[in-house]
């Protein structure tokens, strides 16, 4: 209120008549009362949008822990579904592999009986055959045996490559969950 008086003074003492200075001071005090903000308006406006900052805050926090709980859980189902997939796949092998040497022994164990058999009826001759035979017979198991090893190579290689790939893919989006979350810290800290 001074400063109006001070105002009000102020003018008279310039010359204004009294009446158009009472009038001015009249309309700033009606604009202060409605249309200008006071201290107490602006630290009640900052008091609001501090609380809503923290309010903010705290849901990002929240939001944020939900998503890694849940990332964290898709790496872990993720994990444990390539993890029994490989074991599948190794048990079909180790399977596919014992029913190969299984077929081969039987081959082999009848074969060699029908060799014995024709080696009792035969003379020396058929000695030497059997004997080429059987050199070549064990060339052909140690070719499948080199081949089948080669295939589980290859076999475990992509799925190497392949738990390789996810892993990179998840911590990409791991990484991009972050930049995001990172991105809406610093908007809300340079809102406060």
């Amino acid at each position: 209120m001074d400063f109006l008086y001070s105002l009000y003074d102020a003018l008279v003492g310039v010359n204004v008549p009294s009446d158009k200075a009472r009038a001015v001071v009249d309309a700033m005090e009606r604009d202060m009362g409605t249309t200008l903000a006071t201290k107490a308006d602006l630290d009640a406006t900052a008091l609001l949008l501090k609380r809503d900052i923290e309010t903010l805050g705290g849901s990002l926090g929240q939001r944020t822990e939900s998503v890694r709980e849940g990332l964290e859980q898709r790496i872990e189902s993720v994990r444990e579904g390539l993890e029994q997939k490989i074991e599948s796949v190794r048990e079909n092998l180790e399977q596919k592999i014992e029913t190969v040497r299984g077929n081969l022994e039987q081959k082999i164990e009848a074969l060699d009986m029908r060799l014995s058999q024709r080696i009792d009826a035969l003379d020396g001759r058929l000695s030497q055959k059997i004997e080429a035979l059987d050199v070549r017979l064990s060339q052909q198991i140690e070719a499948l045996e080199v081949r089948l090893s080669q295939k589980i190579d290859a076999t475990r290689d992509l799925l190497q490559k392949d738990m390789e790939l996810l892993r990179s893919s998840m911590t990409i989006r791991l990484g991009s969950i972050q930049v995001v979350s990172l991105g809406l810290f610093f908007a809300a800290l340079r809102l406060t």
